[in-house]
């Protein structure tokens, strides 16, 4: 009796029968290997938001600028002063992770927070560089931008945050405002949860940006990187 296929015939037909789990298997690799990435991409852009903002005291300042609640995003290493010490000007210029409180005006808020520069208050700080900026408002870092929070850049390298000046200004829920006359939008100066800069999102709509907003990504109350409070 003949065979009902050549020898050719049925090695062609192990060979198929070999390639299509091959195949499978290769497409499954990828497909695991390509989700690993996309999920530590959504990770780490859903939990670096800044600034975190929380108010647990009520009284419409962020609590990570306060003295009694401040948050450089690391452990101070300086001791903490302000116009009680003796008389000194405005700090120029950003403060590194861990720099200590400091209010010169006496206001209660930290100096460094008013001034325009791009100082980091609240938990999430990041620095692989080391040169004082944090990553996400580096633009040397390839984390710059890479979050849903505040943005920070200074093309005119006058050491205050473009979003904040009168010509480049970017408030989306607000005008800019000016009452003391030095070029920086007041509210961006006086420690509320006044957004500037792109990524704003009020679906609300009162007015204030849904990430700073309790539940919000940048609450930082009880997840991503907060203290756990509300």
């Amino acid at each position: 009796m003949f065979p009902l296929f050549s020898r050719d015939r049925r090695v062609r037909l192990s060979v198929k029968r070999f390639r299509v789990p091959v195949i499978v298997l290769f497409a499954a690799m990828v497909l695991v290997l390509t989700g690993c990435d996309f999920a530590g991409e959504k990770t780490e852009s859903h939990e670096d938001v800044y600034p975190m903002y929380v108010d647990d005291n009520g009284n419409g300042v962020n609590d990570y600028v306060e003295r009694s609640s401040h948050d450089s995003g690391g452990t101070e290493t300086a001791r903490s002063f302000s116009s009680e010490d003796g008389p000194r000007g405005m700090p120029m210029g950003p403060a590194s992770s861990g720099h200590a409180f400091v209010d010169e005006n006496g206001d209660g808020i930290c100096d460094y927070a008013q001034n325009g520069s791009a100082t980091w208050h609240g938990p999430g700080f990041t620095d692989e560089n080391d040169n004082g900026i944090c990553d996400y408002w580096d633009e040397s870092s390839p984390r710059h931008h890479r979050h849903d929070g505040m943005q920070f850049q200074d093309h005119n390298e006058n050491r205050v945050n473009d979003f904040f000046e009168e010509g480049t200004h970017r408030g989306p829920a607000h005008s800019f405002v000016d009452e003391n006359g030095d070029g920086i939008c007041d509210l961006a100066q006086d420690g509320s949860p006044t957004w500037h800069g792109p990524n704003f999102v009020d679906e609300d709509g009162d007015g204030r940006p849904d990430h700073w907003e309790p539940g919000g990504r940048g609450h930082g109350g009880g997840h991503h990187g907060g203290r756990g409070r509300m």
